[in-house]
């Protein structure tokens, strides 16, 4: 019995690298009531947080400061901008 093996080309490869883009991240620093806070977010959540700022006609440091005050201690203040900004979205498709 005659097996046919493939052999493995290069050309076969799966290019890895533009599978797994990396979101840029970016930092900003934000005036809070009790201290300034750098924050590293991705682009796209600076992106939409701006966005919010604009149709909300506030100022970005405003709506941050609003999330701080409402998050759990135990949430950082990062990933809870982040669900604001998904949560801001997907309830202004809802309506």
């Amino acid at each position: 019995m005659l097996v046919h093996k493939k052999t493995f080309d290069m050309s076969d490869a799966i290019d890895l690298n533009a599978l797994m883009a990396w979101p840029t991240v970016v930092s900003r620093t934000i005036p809070l009531p009790d201290r300034r806070m750098r924050l590293r977010l991705e682009k796209a959540i600076w992106s939409g947080l701006d966005d919010i700022a604009r149709k909300e006609r506030r100022p970005v440091q405003d709506l941050c400061r609003e999330v701080d005050a409402m998050r759990p201690s135990t949430t950082p203040l990062t990933s809870a901008i982040r669900s604001y900004v998904l949560d801001y979205y997907r309830q202004s498709e809802a309506d």
